[in-house]
């Protein structure tokens, strides 16, 4: 009897001890995945402005492709240019794969931000920076008269 609960003790720490190596092992991969996105985001900010020149590009980002790893995505206006943009971005950048895919159009952003009240969608610069409304400072008011 003595021995059937060493056994058992014995199986149920190594059963635990699987577990805690597996769930570290997870964990390992996470931190792996997130560092290669922070990568990836560094190389898109160092190669946003030249990509941003060429024609039709709306957006240049890190982020995680299909599957699941990171990589550059260039965001072209509309579904026609993207075999233009294409053969002018190179295949990789800095050892991350690129991909190209057509944007989010703007009717379907104003939808999804005014849906949520978010006001108006941000808009992009040359550099491929985003401005949000809501960031600027709004004017002064010029009415001397206006209660606080």
């Amino acid at each position: 009897m003595r021995i059937g609960k060493i056994a058992a003790g014995l199986i149920a720490i190594a059963v635990v001890a699987c577990f805690v190596r597996n769930a570290r092992a997870l964990t390992l991969e996470q931190e792996q995945a997130a560092q290669d996105l922070r990568d990836a985001e560094a190389v898109s900010k160092r190669h946003r402005a030249e990509l941003m020149k060429i024609p039709h590009v709306t957006v240049v980002t890190g982020e995680l492709d299909s599957q699941n790893e990171a990589a550059i995505l260039v965001e072209v206006d509309d579904q026609k240019n993207i075999d233009s943009v294409m053969r002018q971005v190179p295949s990789k950048l800095e050892g991350f794969p690129v991909e190209i895919d057509e944007g989010v159009p703007e009717s379907e952003q104003v939808l999804n931000y005014s849906h949520k009240g978010f006001g108006p969608p941000p808009t992009i610069d040359q550099q491929g920076y985003y401005h949000h409304a809501w960031s600027n400072p709004s004017a002064p008011a010029t009415n001397s008269n206006a209660q606080p």
